[in-house]
């Protein structure tokens, strides 16, 4: 019986293939040895960095003492306070609530006037007190309509705008032949 072998045999490891063999495997050890090392050198890194963080926690527990004394707390709040009610001032998109509250032609409502949080504060209230009290996107209007009906169909309009969270009717009074109200909407920022 005769055995068929079509897989030629390799030749041997001799000469030019020995010395591209071993030109590869200087190659292979080389470029594992400049990869793993400087992993290594990052792990010894953030292990030190590890134990520097643990050291500063303990040491922070130890002292356990507050940054700022109550009055300086208070103090600092009051400042972000006002630098958020100056921040919300200049990002009102006033020309775009101007825009809004125009009543349509059909609606007949002239506007008296409108309050976008200006207002001074009260005797005896500091700034830093009426900017934390009063809510952030609040636009007071103050309108005269010639019948009831203009007052809601605009209060209805407001309300369908989509600047405006909602829109609440504050109070309305008849002055003669017209009705004066004042408004309360709350925009999106």
């Amino acid at each position: 019986m005769s055995t068929l072998n079509f897989i030629p045999r390799s030749a041997p490891l001799q000469g030019w293939r020995l010395a591209l063999a071993a030109v590869g495997a200087i190659t292979l050890a080389s470029a594992a040895y400049h990869w793993l090392g400087p992993m290594q050198e990052v792990q010894r890194l953030q292990h030190r960095l590890d134990t520097q963080a643990a050291r500063s926690e303990r040491s922070a527990a130890r002292r356990n003492q507050p940054a700022l004394s109550p009055q300086q707390q208070q103090a600092l709040d009051k400042q972000l306070a006002v630098i958020a009610g100056a921040v919300r001032q200049l990002n009102l998109p006033v020309v775009r609530l101007l825009k809004t509250v125009q009543a349509p032609e059909d609606i007949h409502v002239a506007l008296l006037g409108l309050d976008l949080n200006g207002q001074p504060p009260q005797d005896g209230e500091s700034s830093a007190t009426h900017t934390a009290a009063t809510p952030a996107g609040v636009l007071k209007i103050s309108a005269e309509a010639q019948t009831a009906q203009d007052m809601l169909n605009y209060l209805a309009f407001l309300n369908q705008q989509r600047l405006f969270r909602s829109v609440y009717l504050i109070k309305h009074e008849a002055a003669g032949d017209a009705y004066r109200f004042q408004l309360e909407a709350l925009w999106r920022e």
